[in-house]
């Protein structure tokens, strides 16, 4: 990834301030009561403290920052100022998590993912990872599957995509796939683990995808209409057919009697 002076620049003014912030609530305003309270042990406490106020901090000035000027969608150069910006927000918002991370168990991800701009319903289970949350939008009862990654950004070839992500009520991603930048996941639609659903593609509700590139899971053709279901069955379970002498084997294990000839 491809950075300037001006990242540091930028991100070193925001840490700072954000770290200051922290520093004075923490010194004037709790460092009094837990000394009261904790005695020696106040320390421990405070590092926790700060560390929760940096993480809310860095929630609230990436919200502002967010409504002042909010991120321009589409595709842009590592030289152009929407990249720089981006850069900005990345780094705030993971910091800001990573402070986070101590006093949210897994099943209060969501509401960390909501701190910094995700838009995220009611119920929805979340093993996976969350990139730009502010650019994703999950509804109600989604299921996120462990290490599945959702993003707003994907960067190849120089260059960086940014776009929204939707992802309709009821709808899982399996585990270990990914969500690119661009996507609208239909309600109860389901992607299936390992799968990689590519910038712009649009999954509608009810269906079931599957692979790298992701591609609607078709169903097998349909068979002559003059095969019956029960040799349909059988067909289905048949591993080897020998001679007309020999045996035939199935994948549930039984094997057929020798035929005699007469």
């Amino acid at each position: 990834m491809k950075t300037h002076p001006l990242d540091y620049v930028l991100s070193g003014i925001f840490i700072t301030a954000i770290l200051a912030a922290a520093l004075a609530l923490v010194v004037f305003i709790v460092a009094p009561l837990t000394r009261s309270v904790l005695g020696d042990y106040r320390v421990i406490a405070d590092f926790m403290l700060l560390l929760l106020a940096y993480g809310l901090f860095s929630a609230l000035v990436v919200r502002l920052l967010l409504r002042v000027r909010p991120i321009q969608l589409g595709e842009y150069s590592m030289d152009s100022s929407v990249f720089t910006y981006w850069k900005l927000l990345t780094i705030l918002y993971r910091l800001g998590q990573g402070a986070l991370r101590p006093f949210i168990p897994m099943f209060a991800k969501p509401l960390v993912e909501t701190l910094f701009g995700a838009r995220i319903g009611a119920n929805v289970a979340l093993g996976g990872t969350i990139d730009d949350p502010y650019l994703v939008s999950i509804g109600d009862g989604v299921v996120l599957g462990n290490s599945s990654l959702v993003s707003g950004n994907v960067i190849a070839n120089g260059r960086i995509h940014i776009g929204e992500v939707r992802i309709g009520a009821g709808a899982t991603v399996g585990a270990n796939s990914v969500v690119l930048p661009g996507c609208d996941i239909g309600e109860n639609a389901l992607l299936m683990g390992g799968a990689m659903l590519m910038t712009g593609t649009k999954v509608p509700a009810g269906e079931q995808w599957r692979g790298n590139p992701a591609r609607k899971w078709q169903a097998a053709s349909r068979l002559p209409s003059d095969q019956s279901a029960a040799q349909v069955e059988a067909a289905s379970h048949v591993l080897t057919d020998g001679d007309a002498g020999g045996q035939r084997r199935y994948f549930d294990g039984r094997v057929d009697p020798p035929s005699c000839s007469r």
